[in-house]
């Protein structure tokens, strides 16, 4: 079982989180910087794990993210180029572009770089 509470107003969003029987605590915390520009932060009490997500808009067909997870030592970054919401007829326009880079936890000299384009077909 999962007991969670929210507070949300119009640019803060806080969630503590209670999972049964394992009595794991963690919270989220996502704050609203500017209207395109979105925050969000999350943290596990039994695990030490966390991680934080920056999410961006330059216009409504150019979005992107880019976040930390502590447990993997993974960065990541994505681009999403289309209307994401468009019609089936714009549906052709949509791409998506990331690049991601894992680093290990015991040896930074063995990072991995990703890059990977991912095109949608429809016809």
């Amino acid at each position: 079982m999962n007991i969670k509470y929210r507070y949300k107003d119009d640019e803060l969003s806080f969630i503590p989180s209670l999972t049964l029987p394992s009595n794991a605590l963690s919270f989220t915390f996502k704050r609203q910087l500017t209207p395109s520009d979105k925050f969000s932060y999350r943290y596990h009490f039994d695990t030490n794990y966390w991680s934080t997500v920056y999410k961006g808009k330059a216009s409504k067909d150019v979005k992107w993210k880019a976040g930390y997870e502590s447990d993997e030592r993974l960065g990541w970054a994505s681009l999403w180029i289309g209307d994401a919401g468009g019609k089936t007829k714009e549906a052709p326009l949509k791409s998506k572009i990331q690049l991601m880079l894992k680093v290990p936890q015991d040896n930074i000299q063995n990072s991995t770089v990703v890059f990977r384009v991912k095109k949608r077909w429809d016809f």
